[in-house]
């Protein structure tokens, strides 16, 4: 039996043997591995008569090297050289010949492959190359994502306009500004946002009707410079502390370096009116706390119109560019910029207009003398503006003192105007009337449409029928809202006095470009307005310089009909064309809103006067010429 046994293992044994070797795999063959056709990308794609230029090649699946890449474009575009960066990357120097063929022609890229196989690519058609009459050429032409830079636009055959050309890079890239240097040349300053899509966007450079576009000219790169604002949201009329956190950014107070933060002059960072108004270093210096981090306080103005608002980030560095001992403003670098469009948000705050009002009116005579045909142009104006007053305040810097009479001075007033926000205006019911014994003037209720903002206009024009010379007083009569947070029903008696007098200006005659030598004495000569113990005169000349500083010289003369304004009071002017004004303004009552409480709001005075304005040039004669000194 043991033998027995000893048998049926040894049976089994052997059986499992044999299974085991009949179910043994047989060895699999690798699989065939097949390398994907070669893919390849040019920018740009067009380019004008003329225009030399470097084109990218861009691959996939390639492995270009040094010497073995080549790019035919036709006969008449002249290829300088290729340079190869990478195995998927190279640039090529091209000239278009100046009688190259329009339209789009094949593009020819020969190289050799990962064994050294010798390939071409063929881009046909659109995807080859595009040759027109003009064209433009970018520099530089990359940036990476949140990067804020100036680009330099050459042109070729192209007739660019300041005023009318501006350009666009494609969604995600915001043109900032854009000057036209010369009709070939310009200057643009763009931002890429931070979530725009990296790669290729076209660039069109448009002149109205008139395109030049440069496919694929501009490359976003995936890095990316970015900030963030925390909170990203405050409302009207807060004062707010803040935290600037970036991503690669490069934020300093070392030396002369500063890190400024902008929000519009709507918002003042860490600043008072009127710096805060400030366009040549626009938005104020933060603390900083890191390359990454800088901190400040926002004080946004009860004027700021809701919405979001643009943050912009800059670094500069101060320098002594006149050489002068000192850093003025304006006298810096800026080393990096960075915006974070609408990245914060102005919140709307309901204002009581009874709590802090004001009122701007005035009911006056302008004439302005036509310089062709040297006749006047006569224009009588009411108006009435309720409204709260800016907090922070805005505007320009209150004008030097002056005393009467015959006093002359010479300003530099700012150039251009504040960039403030509008008051909140405020409802004072359907109509307000300025009532003397002589006549009613009714001004009615406008509402403008899109902002919202009420004014009181004439419903018809007025005529100089309609202005009582004579001093005559007028009370301000406010009809009232039904609403009890705007302007109640109310009265304000004397609130306003016409000019004495009626007068005319007899010399100079400012027309057919009248023209002032500035060696001379100007005699003005006028029928006196009669604005003593009441009213002023006041005589002006403005202009600017070719940098475009504005200059104005200022006189206040005795009211007798006759000024020698004296030659040496223009000789700091430059040369060139002006205007002339003379104008007549009387000293109005002030006075403060009382609706039963005691006075509220801001300080009220109207105005009324009549004014003469009329061009005017400084020249010096030609020597030689007849009547020159």
């Amino acid at each position: 039996m043991e033998r027995l046994n000893r048998l049926l293992t040894s049976s089994l044994v052997a059986l499992s043997l044999l299974l085991v070797a009949g179910c043994e795999e047989q060895p699999q063959q690798p699989a065939a591995l097949h390398q994907a056709e070669p893919v390849v990308r040019l920018s740009p794609g067009v380019g004008g008569l003329g225009m030399t230029l470097s084109l990218e090649l861009r691959g996939t699946n390639t492995q270009w090297v040094e010497g073995q890449v080549g790019i035919d474009l036709g006969s008449d575009i002249l290829v300088a050289g290729v340079t190869v960066a990478g195995p998927n990357h190279a640039t090529a120097d091209v000239l278009i010949e100046p009688t190259a063929a329009l339209g789009y022609r094949d593009v020819t890229i020969s190289y050799t492959g990962g064994n050294g196989e010798a390939l071409v690519t063929v881009l046909e058609g659109s995807d080859g190359f595009l040759v027109e009459p003009g064209g433009i050429a970018i520099e530089p032409n990359r940036a990476r994502l949140g990067e804020t830079l100036q680009v330099s636009i050459s042109g070729f055959n192209t007739i660019l306009q300041d005023g009318s050309t501006w350009a666009d890079f494609g969604d995600g890239i915001f043109v900032n500004w854009f000057v036209v240097h010369n009709p070939t040349s310009a200057t643009a300053s763009i931002s890429i946002d931070q979530r725009a899509d990296p790669g290729d966007h076209d660039v069109v450079v448009f002149n109205g009707p008139t395109g030049y576009t440069l496919m694929d000219g501009f490359f976003v790169d995936r890095s990316s410079v970015c900030i963030e604002i925390d909170p990203p949201h405050g409302n009207q009329g807060e004062v707010l502390p803040f935290v600037v956190q970036g991503c690669d950014t490069h934020f300093s107070s070392a030396g002369n370096k500063e890190t400024l933060i902008d929000l519009s002059s709507s918002i003042c960072v860490n600043e008072y009116w009127p710096d805060c108004q400030d366009q040549v270093e626009p938005g104020g210096v933060v603390d900083v706390l890191s390359a990454t981090q800088a901190q400040g306080t926002m004080r946004i103005s009860n004027g700021a119109a809701p919405g979001l608002y643009n943050v912009r980030a800059y670094t500069v560095e101060r320098e002594d560019f006149d050489e002068n001992g000192s850093l003025d403003p304006g006298e810096f670098t800026i080393l990096e910029e960075v915006i974070l469009h609408e990245g914060f948000e102005v919140r709307e705050v309901p204002i009581n207009c009874i709590d802090n009002p004001g009122v701007s009116f005035g009911f006056s005579v302008s004439r302005n003398i036509d310089n062709d045909t040297c006749g006047i142009q006569e224009s009588v104006r009411a108006s009435a503006v309720f409204f709260t007053p800016l907090d922070p305040p805005c505007g320009s810097p209150p004008m030097d003192p002056v005393f009467p009479f015959d006093i002359n001075y010479i300003r530099n007033p700012p150039a251009g105007s504040p960039d403030c926000p509008s008051p909140r205006t405020c409802d004072a019911g359907p109509y307000v009337h300025l009532v003397s014994e002589q006549n009613t003037i009714t001004l009615a209720r406008n509402i403008n449409s899109f902002t919202g903002e009420i004014a009181y206009a004439p419903s018809a024009p007025l005529s100089l029928d309609d202005y009582k010379f004579g001093f005559v007083d007028y009370d301000l009569v406010i009809e009232g809202s039904d609403d009890p947070t705007q302007i109640p029903a109310f009265t304000q008696p004397d609130a306003l006095f016409t000019l004495p007098s009626d007068f005319e200006l007899i010399d100079p005659l400012l027309c057919e470009n009248y023209t002032h030598n500035p060696d001379v004495d100007l005699e003005v000569q006028w029928t006196p307005a009669q604005t003593y113990d009441v009213a002023g005169l006041s005589m002006s000349y403005t202009t600017t310089d070719d940098t475009g500083q504005p200059w104005m010289i200022i006189t206040i003369p005795w009211d007798d009909g006759l000024h020698p304004w004296e030659a040496s009071n223009f000789a700091p002017l430059p040369e060139g064309g002006g205007y002339f004004s003379i104008g007549a303004g009387v000293g109005e009552p002030k006075w403060f809103f009382d609706f039963g409480d005691g006075a509220v709001g801001v300080e009220n005075q109207g105005s009324s006067g009549l004014s003469y304005r009329g061009f005017m040039q400084l020249r010096r004669p030609d020597e030689g010429a007849e009547g020159s000194p």
